[in-house]
């Protein structure tokens, strides 16, 4: 497999994956849950060049004008980059039967980046540490990085299916 091969398929799977975690998110949560977080997403990108990296509560800042698709890009980009890494990783080894265990367990293993990076820099802390109830804030996480784990694991069962 070239690295342009693996790129394509890996941003594949990822948009697949992506597509198919947000409609169960909107089944989860609804429309303001799923499009809510993105808009956090990009206003905190469109405030990085006033207040740095590590923001205070995102939430406690005035909407900004186009963060809203701002932040559906950027989701949307990483889950392309997410496909890409588990492209990467599980395209050449896993049997048909494996994908969806992978795919589970490389979703959970992808809660580490919003734990890690993304909450501190909203100002939520590490692993939503500052909240004033952050457990049932992960578990929700968990479960969310879950189905998108599952939907890479669906998507290369699909990918493999076609090709």
């Amino acid at each position: 497999m070239t690295i342009l091969e693996l790129i394509a398929n890996g941003v594949l799977i990822g948009l697949g994956a992506t597509l198919f975690t947000d409609v169960i998110g909107l089944f989860r949560q609804g429309w303001s849950g799923v499009h809510g977080f993105c808009c956090l997403v990009g206003r905190w990108a469109l405030s990085v060049h006033d207040h740095g990296l590590f923001q205070d509560n995102i939430r406690n800042r005035k909407p900004i004008k186009f963060e809203s698709p701002l932040g559906w890009a950027l989701h949307i980009a990483l889950g392309a980059v997410f496909g890409i890494g588990f492209w990467a990783l599980f395209s050449e080894v896993a049997r048909p039967h494996d994908r969806i265990w992978q795919g589970l367990v490389f979703g959970l293993a992808t809660t580490v980046v919003p734990w890690g990076i993304f909450q501190p820099m909203f100002g939520w802390g590490v692993a939503l540490s500052k909240m004033p109830n952050p457990g049932p804030l992960r578990i929700r996480g968990l479960i969310t990085h879950a189905i998108f784990g599952l939907g890479l694991g669906l998507c290369a069962i699909a990918y493999h299916a076609v090709i």
